[in-house]
């Protein structure tokens, strides 16, 4: 027996996908379409119709378009306040004031970055062009919000209507850029950053480096584990993304199918979950996904699906395809490279769909809140103020009971040379954002 049923008045793979999601995914419920009016009217239990024709004992969300049509919205969705959370899409009539799977489906979909907004040197694009920055929302997870909102005005409609059936959680998410600080270089690398360290007036991290080399001491990165360790005190998912891509200009992770390497991706694999962290080129080459997740499956001895894009470069839909393509069925590459907050509007994971295709791909997007080199490279915060940004983000998303997802790096669990005062900041976040 279904928990509710629903029917929409104009069918298709847009309104389908995105109530399917926010009623069953989201809610927790188990959630029936039926194909008419009529097969609506003769189910028990809660019903939803999404239409223009309001029905007697269903509640009723009135479309406004958005999901009958092709392609991408070329204007700006309106925004207005509902109970004080922003909502887009706002429409006369029904039981809610504003079109709550069109405006979802906006944000979900990012719809937005496939028209005409402005990118930055890296090809991405800049936050502070998409909708939820410029209309002061992309602190909030606003579709978490907005289900809320529907679940309580439901079930003032129809008191037989199941609770929301959502777990709070968290993820910590290790992107491994560079492996080690000094081990696992070529001899002639390592002797240049050396001479380099010199001519910059460091010369204790030549001494750091010979010691490390000669293994009277711990590489500064060697922090993989310590991270697992407290994932696992903390009861958070632990993810380790590796690159495993040739040197270039965007990527200095140390070979990973050498010795040190190769133990420090076995050692993380009996712990925690292995991800690919695909080099900068896949966003214009995704053949190069295929070559390097086989090398990392290779070093590691396992399957790898789980991925996040190095830089967060991606192109919508290509880059999503590629992943797909190549057997990745987990994506946690959805967030601000320069900000916190909630790049699609959402703490919930959600299947990516291809507007061009107009289709759902098997490709599940985990959308993440906090990133430690967006709060200290572009934000700017002190180690103090990224954890207070971070706790608070935490409970944001407490609020709603979705997933926390945050993003770390070895430089900055490290606390080492530049990022002196950052040690500890993953500790305090972690034990604050405990489910």
């Amino acid at each position: 027996m279904a928990d509710v049923h629903f029917h929409i008045e104009r069918p298709g793979p847009r309104p389908q996908y995105i109530i399917s999601h926010l009623l069953g995914r989201m809610a927790g419920w188990e959630a029936h379409e039926v194909a008419s009016r009529e097969e609506l009217g003769r189910m028990d239990g809660p019903k939803l119709i999404y239409g223009h024709a309001p029905m007697e004992g269903a509640f009723q969300v009135r479309p406004t378009g958005l999901l009958e049509g092709q392609g991408h919205l070329a204007e700006d969705p309106e925004v207005r306040p509902f109970h004080g959370v922003p909502t887009l899409f706002p429409i006369d009539g029904g039981d809610l004031p504003f079109d709550i799977f069109s405006a979802s489906f906006f944000l979900l979909s990012r719809m937005e970055e496939y028209g005409p907004v402005a990118h930055d040197a890296h090809g991405r694009p800049v936050s502070a062009a998409l909708h939820g920055v410029r209309h002061g929302y992309a602190h909030r997870p606003v579709v978490d919000e907005w289900l809320l909102q529907l679940a309580g005005a439901w079930r003032e409609r129809d008191p037989r209507l199941p609770p929301l059936h959502r777990t709070y959680a968290h993820t910590a998410t290790l992107d491994v850029d560079n492996g080690a600080m000094y081990r696992g270089r070529e001899w002639w690398r390592s002797a240049g950053s050396a001479a380099r360290d010199l001519f910059k007036g460091r010369p204790a991290r030549v001494w750091d480096r010979l010691a490390v080399l000669a293994g009277k001491r711990p590489d500064p990165y060697a922090i993989h584990q310590r991270l697992l360790g407290l994932a696992e005190d903390t009861g958070a998912r632990a993810i380790v993304n590796f690159m495993a891509t040739d040197r270039g200009a965007h990527d200095h992770a140390i070979p990973i199918d050498g010795p040190y390497m190769r133990a420090v991706v076995k050692g993380v694999a009996e712990r925690a979950r292995i991800g690919l962290h695909p080099g900068y080129a896949t966003m214009e080459e995704p053949e190069r996904i295929r070559r390097e997740k086989a090398r990392l499956e290779s070093v590691a001895g396992m399957a790898v699906t789980i991925s996040r894009q190095h830089f967060l470069r991606f192109r919508l839909p290509e880059t999503m395809r590629g992943l797909v393509r190549w057997g990745i069925r987990e994506d946690h590459s959805m967030g601000f490279a320069d900000r916190t907050g909630f790049r699609a509007g959402t703490c919930t994971a959600y299947p990516f769909f291809d507007i061009v295709a107009d289709a759902a791909l098997p490709l599940m997007i985990h959308p993440f809140a906090v990133m430690d080199s967006a709060m200290a490279y572009r934000m700017k915060c002190t180690p103090r103020e990224a954890v207070a940004e971070a706790c608070r983000l935490a409970d944001t998303v407490r609020a709603v009971q979705g997933t926390f997802i945050s993003v770390w790096h070895e430089r900055f669990l490290s606390g080492y040379g530049d990022e002196q005062g950052w040690g500890a900041v993953a500790d305090d976040v972690l034990d604050h954002a405990r489910p």
